[in-house]
């Protein structure tokens, strides 16, 4: 009986042992020497126009590299700092707190430079606190980073994360292993819980990172990896490691209820990370690791849409039939959601304040977004895993459109049940898809006077007539501005902003209108006024351009592209150059070489390098026997095509000096005019432009 005694003893003791030695053997956790992780502290605002290109800058550089790059974003005000305030917007009314007290903490040892953060001094961000400050411009991300990713970690982590979802309890498992000795005496660990797909407001979203808009009426925007609360039990800094020398492994566990919102903003158990990283001290973050909480899967679903219209591609509004392909991507049936298709008017707001007195840094753009109509269904049945049903909408017709539109057309699905239960839908990254285009009014004309005095200056086009938009699909800097510079002494004028900090050099903003019908008389005559100064920025100068399609909008062809000549001076160093009406230049274009049927017509003004203003005024196409300019209509060139010679008709132009320009605005031929008759013998095969007094001419040299 002793004897069995002793060997029990000695077999509870060689367990104990056992079980110690595979406590202390490490599960997930790497012991091998690894690279560091490069952990990007995004100190980001819902309020400030350049966050939302922070937010596409740090996803393109978490895509980039993958799991060796964690993005965290730290919200870092309520309200409105600086001049980021955006009340033009509609989605204003979801603005979200999402800061948190630990996140405003770490962003106080940032060393960013202005707190609160101005309208410039944000997006920064800190890649693993590594730099003295930690908070770096966007531009630095990449460059430390990879730096960072090229260096061995002293310590490898592990983190596993699941919750359960009817008690809302969040588990979290840790693992660090140390490949070699920290140069400290303490290290620490740090846990914090991120959350994805937040809808809310997001200042400049359309310009900065359109494809994260998200919303049926397009209201919202998705907020990605936001700190949302810290797991580790010693706040922002971390809970203490005693022993960071190698072969120093060790096993953390957190459990923590999770509430069902933090600052009124719902903390959704479908779409969390956990983030967990070991750091020198405050600053020196050695490597990191992220998992997304695993989420049971008998209560989430998961449709995508793929919008499957067939969309006609001319500039006319045309009969639209939508249709959508719904794809069911989980486990879980799906037997009934709703469905809509809403095609709405996209408008761009420059907020220029007070543009002449204004620095440019003051001025922001902001985008409104008109419902048109909107088209629902309701699917019942049933779609198992991996399966997808079409879906059509009523028919969309021309008469549904009251005027012209940049528009964009977006289909989503809501509201999603699995028989009597109405799961989550757990992926929300394509739950409906957007397509844009542009679209005029079935209108024909003769002629037209583009004055601009009638629109709405507040906006860039305001409700237009029929046959006008503009496009600023590649440009949004450009607007309508009522100030008292038009070009003949009117109020309004079209207004193009060239500063290159908007980064739109050489990007067309186009004033586009048609369709002009010809009905046998061809011999038409487009002019406008612009103005241009430089401003004293030492930039190359603007292009105007006008092509025309014959083909309702499928293609353009060119007919003229002029290189603007400066014709006013600003006044002062800050402001934006306002032209008065003697100041504008006239531009005249004979069409009846160029048109033998209805044609739609664009007018862009392209930018420069750099500059302070171009503007443009007082678009006019008219036949040839109008009285107000039939002076001017006398005046033509001939032959055109020419081989050698070119003739000027008109005999006040003799003496006068004269530009001849080829397709891409560089000056070829600069001489006087003697006889009317202009040697272009010399010239290379091509379309070119003579300009002379306040006339262009364009020709083609066979």
């Amino acid at each position: 009986m002793k004897t069995m005694k002793i060997i029990n003893i000695y077999i509870f003791i060689f367990l104990l042992l056992v079980s110690s030695l595979y406590a202390q053997t490490p599960k997930w956790v790497s012991t091998e020497v690894q690279n560091r992780v490069a952990v990007l502290e995004d100190f980001t605002s819902a309020e400030l126009p350049q966050c939302a290109a922070g937010h596409k800058e740090a996803y393109n550089l978490a895509e980039r590299y993958s799991n060796n790059f964690i993005v965290m974003n730290i919200y870092c005000n309520w309200g409105s700092w600086g001049s980021g305030s955006d009340t033009s917007n509609q989605n204003t009314q979801h603005k979200l707190d999402l800061t948190t007290d630990e996140g405003l903490l770490i962003y106080n040892n940032s060393g960013d430079s202005v707190f609160p953060p101005s309208k410039w001094s944000m997006p920064c961000g800190a890649i693993n606190r590594s730099t003295k400050p930690w908070a770096l411009s966007r531009d630095e991300w990449e460059s430390t980073a990879v730096n960072i990713m090229n260096q061995t970690s002293v310590v490898n982590v592990y983190v596993l994360a699941q919750v359960d979802h009817s008690a809302r309890e969040l588990t979290v498992e840790v693992e660090y292993y140390y490949t070699d000795d920290s140069p400290a005496t303490e290290n620490y660990l740090t846990v914090m819980l991120l959350q994805n797909e937040i809808l809310g407001y997001q200042y400049n979203d359309l310009i900065e990172n359109p494809e994260y808009i998200y919303d049926k009426n397009r209201s919202l925007y998705r907020h990605m990896h936001v700190l949302r609360k810290v797991i580790s039990n010693d706040g922002a800094w971390g809970d203490v490691i005693s022993n960071p020398k190698k072969g120093s492994y060790e096993y953390r566990k957190y459990t923590v209820t999770l509430p069902d919102s933090i600052k009124n903003v719902p903390l959704d158990l479908t779409n969390l990370e956990v983030v967990a990283f070991v750091s020198e001290s405050k600053a020196d973050i050695y490597t990191g690791c992220k998992t997304k909480v695993n989420v049971p899967g008998d209560f989430k679903t998961d449709l995508t849409v793929e919008d499957i219209t067939a969309y006609n591609n001319t500039l006319k509004f045309e009969t639209i039939y939508p249709k959508i392909k719904v794809t069911n991507n989980s486990d879980v049936p799906v037997t009934k959601f709703d469905a809509a298709y809403t095609i709405a008017n996209i408008q761009s707001v420059l907020n220029l304040n007070n543009v002449i007195d204004s620095v440019y840094d003051d001025i922001s753009i902001s985008q409104k977004y008109d419902t048109i109509l909107t088209k629902t269904e309701t699917y019942s049945g049933k779609i198992n895993k991996g399966e997808s049903i079409i879906l059509e909408f009523p028919a969309i017709n021309k008469s549904d459109f009251n005027y012209s539109s940049l528009y964009t057309a977006q289909a989503s699905v809501y509201d999603i049940y699995s028989n009597e239960i109405k799961p989550i839908d757990f992926d929300i990254a394509k739950y409906s898809t957007q397509y844009s285009s542009i679209g005029l009014i079935d209108t024909a004309f003769r002629k037209i006077e583009l004055t601009f005095e009638n629109t709405d200056p507040s906006s860039i086009i305001g409700l237009p007539p029929s046959y006008l938009l503009f496009d600023y699909s590649q440009n949004p800097y450009f607007t309508i501005y009522n100030g008292s510079c038009g070009a003949k002494n009117t109020k309004n004028a079209v207004l193009f902003l060239l500063e290159s900090s908007y980064k739109v050099f050489y990007k067309p903003g186009y004033i586009m209108f048609g369709e002009i019908e010809c009905n046998g008389n061809s011999n038409k005559i487009l002019s406008y006024y612009y103005a241009y100064s430089d401003g004293s920025r030492n930039g190359s100068r603007p292009r105007i351009v006008v092509e025309i399609s014959r083909d309702l909008g499928k293609t353009w062809e060119k007919i003229s592209d002029i290189l603007c000549e400066e014709t006013g001076q600003l006044s002062g160093k800050n402001g934006i150059y306002l032209p008065t009406s003697n100041e504008y230049k006239l531009v005249q274009i004979n069409l009846s070489d160029y048109i033998s049927e209805n044609f739609f017509i664009r007018i862009g003004g392209i930018p420069g390098t750099r500059g302070s203003a171009l503007w443009i005024d007082e678009i006019s196409i008219v036949n040839p026997d109008e009285v107000s300019i039939k002076e001017d209509l006398k005046i033509n060139i001939y032959p055109n095509p020419a081989s050698n010679i070119l003739h000027i008709n008109n005999n006040n132009f003799i003496g006068e000096e004269y530009e001849i320009y080829d397709i891409s605005g560089k000056l070829i031929i600069k001489d006087i005019n003697n006889s009317n008759i202009i040697n272009v013998g010399n010239l290379f095969t091509g379309t070119y432009s003579l300009k002379i007094k306040s006339s262009v001419f364009n020709f083609i040299k066979e």
